[in-house]
């Protein structure tokens, strides 16, 4: 009777044991896969912040880039204006000019002209 007691506690013991040992390994087995998919997650989550991060940084490059270059172009553009402005208004100038110098040696000239004739006219 003795004997098959102690084997039944001796058995309930190392059931107790059993199911103790598997409920700690389930309970390591879950703590580590929490962990890890915790891990998974948070890493998944920081290359989505960089990438948008990188995505906004390289967005913001390209805008900057073309506004330079936008802006390079229109004063590219207004100088060569004002450029052909200023040559236009010499050009003019010199005209007016050239033509005032005809006028002005023409004038002269027939003055002349008259002068001789109405000095022979006298002789």
């Amino acid at each position: 009777q003795q004997q098959a007691q102690a084997e039944e506690a001796t058995r309930k013991q190392q059931q107790l044991e059993a199911e103790e040992t598997t409920r700690k390994q389930q309970q390591l087995e879950a703590e580590e896969a929490t962990r890890k998919q915790q891990q998974l997650e948070a890493e998944e989550a920081t290359r989505k912040q960089q990438q948008l991060e990188a995505e906004e940084a390289t967005r913001k490059q390209q805008q900057l880039e073309a506004e330079e270059a936008t802006r390079k172009q229109q004063q590219l553009e207004a100088e060569e204006a004002t450029r052909k402005q200023q040559q236009a208004q010499a050009e003019k100038a010199t005209r007016k000019q050239q033509a005032q110098a005809e006028e002005a040696t023409g004038k002269q000239q027939q003055a002349q002209a008259e002068e001789v004739t109405r000095k022979q006219q006298l002789e």
